[in-house]
């Protein structure tokens, strides 16, 4: 006899594609130049009938937390405060966080629930993380801080990273409904790639270490493997 493995009864293997919106608290030394940020993760996950799980993703930064942007820039704004552009018109600059996280993971499904699929996992990975100042001129009339003008005042920080995650995955009977809600963590060991700050006039070179702690929400597409079945013999 031949039967089908069932997501319900069977451990099964399956690709998982995610997309996720997720929150982050800065801390350590990146929490000198950043307050709370979002950010948005593609993933790649592949789980196989042993529970095993191996992938990557890519997490990308974004907000308007940049703490001390006034005093960053300050310098080159009028008595009041205004940036003046061309022809004397102010310049509306609002300063921001970009970056993000490029990591392979590896995990495991542990305490299953209501089938074998479904249950805790822990994921930890590695990779590399950049993070920087994005600076958004809504009428592009302040030429002091754009393209090459703006490194220095950046603030542009790489280096390896580490991270931790514990999730609940629920992958569903019917294959219809299908994600993942966690709590991750991340350290990584940055430096500064211009080596200097414009806004002091000082070298600013030594390793800094960038962690965070976050929640996310992983809505998944799953491809399951074909003709994934079992055989009975007598």
């Amino acid at each position: 006899m031949r039967g089908q493995l069932t997501t319900a009864d069977s451990l099964r293997t399956v690709q998982l594609w995610g997309l996720a919106p997720a929150t982050h608290i800065p801390l350590g030394d990146l929490a000198t130049r950043y307050s709370a940020f979002g950010g948005a993760t593609l993933e790649y996950t592949k789980k196989n009938r042993e529970g095993w799980i191996v992938g990557a993703a890519f997490d990308a930064f974004y907000g308007n937390s940049v703490k001390n942007a006034s005093e960053i820039f300050g310098g080159l704004a009028d008595d009041q405060g205004n940036f003046v552009g061309v022809n004397g018109e102010l310049a509306i600059l609002q300063a921001g966080l970009s970056g993000g996280q490029i990591t392979a993971h590896i995990g495991h499904v542990f305490k299953t629930q209501y089938n074998p699929n479904s249950g805790w996992l822990w994921m930890a990975g590695i990779g590399a993380q950049q993070t920087q100042i994005s600076l958004r001129n809504e009428r592009g009339n302040f030429p002091q801080l754009q393209g090459s003008m703006l490194r220095g005042y950046d603030r542009l920080h790489m280096g390896p990273v580490a991270k931790g995650q514990l999730r609940y995955l629920h992958l569903d009977n019917n294959e219809r409904i299908n994600y993942a809600l966690g709590l991750h963590a991340f350290l990584a060991t940055t430096q500064n790639i211009r080596g200097f700050n414009t806004d002091t006039g000082l070298k600013d070179n030594s390793f800094k270490w960038d962690m965070g702690v976050g929640v996310n929400f992983t809505w998944y597409l799953p491809i399951y493997a074909k003709q994934e079945s079992f055989f009975l013999t007598d």
